[in-house]
């Protein structure tokens, strides 16, 4: 837990001149007091870390006394790296990763940079967002007509060789740095003779088998092309293809449009503007491969407000019976995609909308044993299921290291529903139901009865062709992001497939220490309104036209050990995107956002 500060070291700490013993120790204790659900959280322990986070920014000029404050707080940091945690200590991050050190002092500087090469180091966690930081500050500030200011020519070569000297330092340290660092460089280096002069269809997209798993694929790509790897092993597909790369500058201009917005104060605006749209324009649209990405980088700019929010809003989506049957499928694949990618998403949040939609099912299955439903294809109670056992597929770990949450997801009628006689077992994508009943097992989520019939399940739904009759053939909104420029946007908030820790994984396997997943319960935010409404009467005709047709969008893999089951085939997972067989759509692809 590191060291406890009484009261009065916490006072000293507050105020001028600072012992650095002192205020190491008292960085050290405010990282670690929060830790955990805010709402469990000191308030005084709250308040001296916001008051740190403060201390970071530099958007306004300091006295000196608040500069001899800001280089002893980069040095306790520096000290302090372990107990920095991207899931709870996210604004803190940020004020990191946006300094220009154009603007520091040579003091500040020198202490800067040795936090970031230390940060660098941690395990691999920020290794990319360290290099991209260093490699943004080679470009000087500009002033009017792109010209740079007098102070900033006669700091030039100095900033230069202290940069090239942390990333030399952060190279030698970390043997990942020099191929990552050559992919930033790659993408950060302006391309004189591009044409950026928007229509992507999905011939563009690498063709490849169809029967094989989600996560499968995922790992298969990882090790196809390390050339093309970025930190979490994601091969970006789109370089070099015409469209891609104008829709590719569109996507930054609007991140940091967004990004402005969030600095200023304004996002809570442009993010209702956002959703009303999305709603309108996106929700329904087939097989959308990029703008959603809009939300979701609107999302992990402002976790505890629009990143819920959105949840929360594609939830009730999928629970309101007047919405239509095509808006509540997409909306419990967009809350399924969004919950196990979303790395700011905390897991009793996670837990809460899980519960609502299992309820949902139960509730469901009841009805259909009273013989009252006229829906013959129950394709929405398919998706629900499918989207449940996405989710816990990236999220079961990360709820059952936590007692409480796990005795909340123990008490979910999951035999219930699973072994009901509507099967959805047989339904929902093989690859996913494997994954899920592994982890489940290894978890004892289930009575040992229950693994039996469901393994007869998989069994008879493997045996049949891909796209079989009743087989639910969905997509996932939230893949792997695809766009080269854009992608840095996305990445540090992303959960790949390869961060993941399953129910399995050997949590002292060496290969695996650098991508330990950092998902924790952030905040309690509660559950949505307990009133679960079920539309049993709905017209599934069209929505069993129009799912048939929607596709798989998969990703990238595990990078655990799979083999640890002498009976489980290892699974795998993708970079590049599969779509299946399914006939092609009545609806216009949109690839523009």
């Amino acid at each position: 837990m590191g060291a406890e500060l009484r009261r009065d070291d916490m006072a000293e700490a507050a105020v001028k001149p600072i012992r650095d013993s002192v205020a190491f120790r008292f960085v050290e204790h405010v990282l670690q007091s929060v830790r955990m659900d805010p709402l469990l959280v000191d308030p005084y322990d709250m308040d001296q870390y916001n008051k740190m986070v403060s201390t970071l920014d530099t958007s306004k000029k300091k006295t000196p006394d608040e500069e001899a404050l800001y280089v002893t707080t980069l040095k306790a940091l520096s000290e302090a790296v372990s107990k920095i945690d991207i899931t709870y200590h996210h604004l803190l991050l940020n004020n990191i990763f946006t300094i220009r050190i154009w603007y520091l002092q040579r003091d500040t500087l020198d202490a800067f940079l040795d936090l970031i090469t230390r940060l660098a180091a941690v395990a691999d966690q920020y290794l990319r967002e360290c290099l991209q930081m260093l490699v943004n500050n080679f470009t000087p500030p500009l002033v009017q007509r792109n010209e740079l200011p007098r102070w900033a020519v006669s700091r030039k070569k100095d900033i230069f060789f202290h940069l090239c000297e942390s990333l030399k330092t952060i190279s030698d340290t970390v043997p990942l740095a020099p191929r990552i660092l050559r992919d930033i460089i790659d993408r950060s280096m302006p391309k004189l003779f591009d044409n950026k002069a928007v229509n992507i269809t999905w011939e563009d997209i690498i063709q490849g088998e169809h029967n094989k798993g989600i996560f499968e694929m995922e790992l298969e790509d990882l090790n196809e092309d390390e050339d093309g790897l970025g930190q979490a092993g994601t091969k970006v597909l789109f370089g070099g293809n015409a469209c891609a790369e104008k829709l590719d500058s569109l996507m930054v201009v609007v991140c940091e449009h967004l990004k402005s917005c969030a600095e200023r104060g304004y996002l809570d605006k442009e993010f209702d503007i956002l959703k009303a749209i999305f709603r309108a324009s996106v929700l329904r649209v087939h097989r959308s491969k990029f703008c959603q990405f809009i939300m979701f980088y609107a999302c992990s700019l402002d976790p505890k407000i629009c990143g819920l929010e959105f949840a929360f809003f594609l939830t009730e989506i999928f629970l309101n019976k007047e919405e239509d049957p095509i808006s509540r499928m997409s909306a419990v694949s967009y809350v399924g995609s969004y919950l196990s990618r979303a790395r700011f998403i905390s897991a009793d949040t996670v837990l809460a909308i899980l519960k609502k939609i299992v309820d949902w099912c139960d509730e469901y299955c009841v009805l259909q044993n009273r013989g009252t439903t006229a829906n013959p294809n129950h394709q929405i109670f398919y998706g629900a299921c499918q989207a449940v056992m996405y989710v816990l597929c990236f999220r079961l770990r990360s709820i059952m290291d936590y007692p409480n949450l796990k005795a909340q997801l123990f008490q979910l009628s999951f035999g219930f529903i699973l072994n009901h006689r509507l099967e959805p077992l047989k339904v929902c994508l093989p690859s996913i139901v494997n994954e899920f009943l592994r982890q489940a097992k290894d978890a004892g989520l289930f009575a040992a009865s229950m693994y039996s019939a469901a393994e007869d399940a998989i069994e008879s739904d493997l045996s049949r062709a891909f796209g079989g009759i009743n087989r639910l053939d969905t997509f996932f909104p939230f893949d792997p992001y695809l766009l080269k420029e854009s992608d840095r946007y996305i990445r540090p908030n992303f959960e790949f497939w390869s961060m993941v820790k399953t129910t399995y994984s050997n949590d002292k396997d060496d290969d695996d220490d650098e991508l330990l997943d950092l998902d924790a319960p952030e905040m309690n935010v509660g559950s949505l309104d307990d009133h679960v409404e079920i539309d049993i009467n709905s017209d599934d005709d069209e929505l069993e036209y129009s799912m048939n047709k929607m596709s798989i969008t998969p990703h990238h893999s595990f990078y655990h050990g799979m083999a640890a089951d002498g009976g489980d085939a290892g699974l795998s997972m993708p970079a590049r995107i599969r779509p299946s067989a399914s006939p092609p759509s009545r609806w216009a692809m949109s690839g523009s956002p």
